[in-house]
């Protein structure tokens, strides 16, 4: 099978590829920026850019992780955020309806207030930002295509030493002696790259179709998430200290009562934190 993956470059993005690659499958990636020559730069605004990405990799199933995942960058330019978070999505759609292939899309656990975690796939939505907001409405557009998966991660993380990946940037931070501060009051389910991308392709493979949750099997504080990353990699846990929320006045709003569970079991995710390869990312 053929694979084309919008946002190949970044976390989730790199995950697919590296994850169908190691299974065998012929797998193309677009990226928006940089200058990585495996993926072919693709401006997922302009619908001449996603035909030709299309026209060139010939997918037989499409892979939409591409975002612009700042929450904040998003609360204060909400019409770039709509740009690419929703019409980008809906664009990509098009294409595969017109060719009749499968896509899977990745939404986020923000389209939830966060006020009675953990969330499972009927409850209805509620976000408080707008990139929760801009998300759910692009769930709602790409469900209107009978071949959509939606699938709903939450705070994603993997073992690759790279800028997006939240592991390396908190050992970046401990490694260098910089002071770090974690929400001790917003709880949600980590989740493993690698894991939610084998149990979204299982769950292609099933021809399952929907709203799907991948998450961890943990629910955790974002302070506990932190503290445990230090432990496992040697450093003193007690170097990260507690912050509320209320402290840090960010311009989006944060669900604090958050995490996702199933209602399809067979899709579960088993892996920990502590499965993870520190030795790659010290």
């Amino acid at each position: 099978m053929r694979h084309l993956v919008f946002g190949a470059s970044g976390q989730v993005g790199g995950a697919i590829v590296r994850e169908l690659g190691a299974m065998g499958e012929a797998v193309a990636g677009t990226r928006h920026s940089g200058s990585d020559d495996r993926y072919h730069k693709v401006d997922i605004t302009q619908e001449a850019s996603v035909v030709e990405a299309f026209s060139a990799a010939k997918p037989d199933l499409v892979w939409i992780p591409a975002a612009l995942p700042n929450v904040d960058w998003c609360e204060e330019h909400p019409d770039d955020s709509w740009a690419v978070n929703v019409e980008g999505p809906a664009r990509i759609m098009e294409q595969a309806r017109r060719a009749d292939i499968p896509l899977v899309f990745f939404s986020t656990d923000y389209v939830f207030d966060g006020t009675h975690g953990p969330y499972v796939e009927t409850d209805a939505v509620r976000p408080l930002q707008t990139y929760g907001r801009h998300k759910a409405e692009a769930e709602q557009q790409l469900l209107q295509y009978h071949g959509t998966l939606v699938v709903r991660p939450a705070w994603i993380y993997s073992g690759e030493p790279m800028p997006r990946n939240f592991v390396f940037r908190v050992l970046q931070d401990l490694k260098e002696g910089r002071p770090i501060r974690a929400l001790a009051d917003q709880m949600n389910t980590p989740t493993p790259a690698g894991p939610m991308v084998r149990q979204a392709w299982q769950a292609v493979r099933d021809s399952f179709r929907g709203i799907l949750h991948l998450a961890g099997p943990e629910r955790l504080s974002r302070l506990h998430l932190v503290r445990r990353i230090a432990q496992l990699s040697g450093y003193d846990p007690d170097l990260v200290q507690p912050i509320g929320s209320a402290a840090l006045s960010l311009p989006a709003q944060r669900p604090l009562d958050g995490g996702l569970a199933t209602l399809f079991p067979r899709y579960a995710i088993y892996e920990r934190l502590e499965d993870l390869d520190f030795s790659k990312l010290s």
